[in-house]
């Protein structure tokens, strides 16, 4: 039994290697349309929370999450014209969810604090994703991955998540 672990693993390691998940035609699909009429020297949107963390430890990845620099109602405008149903789940607090192919995906403008009593924040939209990573709850979900499995992680997640850590971002009180 632990033999057939090692080999059903290690074919998991290849697969993913091979077929990561943000190159599903889903995926290509919503970044481009994000994407389009970008600068090429900035990101837009990224990966984030745990489909990253799952993605970097081999796990199967059931939620997909994308941070980006989009407002909710600049999403919308951007997916209205597409085949992709959008649904306004969280407005005030950055979020839309695109339903395609079956498959939801939940796109969350970067947010930064203005007031919170640790659990509800007041939240005002930025650009700046050093300042959503600040706003996270760990720093294994504050690693981002762009479209090309480019990390950035700008609170040190990857050493916590490589040392099973679970360290709070600030102060955790």
């Amino acid at each position: 039994m632990k033999k057939l672990f090692k080999k059903n693993n290690f074919i998991s390691k290849i697969k993913n290697k091979l077929f990561p998940f943000y190159k599903s035609k889903e995926i290509i699909k919503i970044f481009s349309i994000l994407e389009k009429n970008k600068p090429n020297e900035i990101n837009v949107a990224m990966f984030v929370g745990g489909c990253v963390r799952k993605y970097l430890k081999n796990e199967k990845i059931d939620d997909i999450d994308v941070a980006t620099i989009f407002s909710p109602d600049q999403i919308i405008k951007k997916f209205e014209k597409e085949n992709i149903r959008v649904i306004e789940t969280g407005s005030d607090h950055g979020t839309v969810t695109l339903l395609y192919e079956g498959k939801i995906f939940e796109l969350t403008t970067l947010r930064k604090d203005i007031e919170t009593d640790g659990r509800h924040a007041k939240v005002s939209f930025t650009d700046d994703w050093i300042e959503d990573s600040k706003r996270r709850d760990f720093t294994i979900n504050s690693i981002y991955m762009d479209q090309r499995g480019k990390i950035f992680d700008p609170q040190s997640g990857l050493l916590d998540l490589k040392n099973n850590n679970l360290k709070f971002i600030g102060d955790p009180s």
